[in-house]
């Protein structure tokens, strides 16, 4: 004869669809009782480091996309998309691919970079690009002669590039073929997003304006985290 189930067990509900819902005190446990680890961004670039990176590449193009990619903290496929139309006197308006409710951003540039807009819209004007057309665009034409935009690979190997001229590099995340996690690697795109959100938010201490740059849903709090390196530097300056 089976043993009768504990008293609790018949507390649980079973839905129509059949699965089973237990009352909150009978909810089962993780397999795995090791703390959950939470993304942060990653620490150790600096807008010093940046601006080595862009001066590092070897064409206007590819100064420009940098540059680009650094001030806005944009994904690769939104600088991607910029076009002569969106270029405004002291923004870029940039898609928005990630949020759905908020399909386009209006990026503004810091004071310093005033010339930006006007650089690209001379770039695209020699290029004899019309309003329509994407910014940025591979040295090879389509089959019908056409301009043929750049590639978010051609882009990851752009930054790459720089980063090992300009002798810039940072501490890996993961494994990669640039290296093991830990060490020393080129950076790459996204990270120049991370960074420069981090940096507008050390700067400006406005979370809200850096939800609306970088185009968020909702405030990423884990911005407001602070690494060792970070509080080391910021303890200097700490009277005793």
């Amino acid at each position: 004869m089976n043993a009768p189930p504990p008293p609790e067990a018949s507390t649980a509900i079973v839905r129509a669809d059949g699965r089973v819902r237990f009352p909150s005190r009978l909810k089962r446990r993780s397999v795995s009782s090791a703390p959950a680890k939470h993304w942060q961004p990653p620490e150790g670039f600096t807008a010093e480091q940046a601006r080595a990176v862009i001066a590092a590449g070897t064409t206007e193009r590819d100064r420009l996309l940098l540059r680009v990619l650094w001030l806005t903290g944009a994904r690769v496929s939104e600088v991607l998309a910029l076009r002569p139309m969106d270029v405004e006197r002291d923004a870029l308006v940039l898609p928005n691919l990630k949020n759905p409710s908020r399909k386009t951003k209006r990026v503004y540039l810091p004071a310093g970079e005033a010339d930006l807009p006007g650089t690209l819209l001379l770039w695209a004007r020699e290029q004899g690009l019309p309003d329509t057309a994407q910014v940025f665009s591979s040295r090879n034409r389509a089959g019908d002669g056409g301009l043929r935009p750049l590639t978010r690979l051609q882009v990851w190997r752009i930054v790459k590039a720089a980063s090992r001229r300009a002798n810039v590099q940072v501490l890996a995340l993961r494994d990669s073929k640039d290296g093991k996690a830990g060490e020393p690697a080129p950076i790459h795109p996204h990270l120049f997003r991370h960074a420069r959100i981090r940096q507008t938010l050390r700067t400006s201490k406005s979370l809200p304006l850096v939800q609306r740059q970088a185009g968020w849903s909702r405030l990423q709090m884990a911005y407001l985290t602070m690494g060792d390196e970070e509080a080391r530097e910021l303890m200097r300056d700490v009277a005793e």
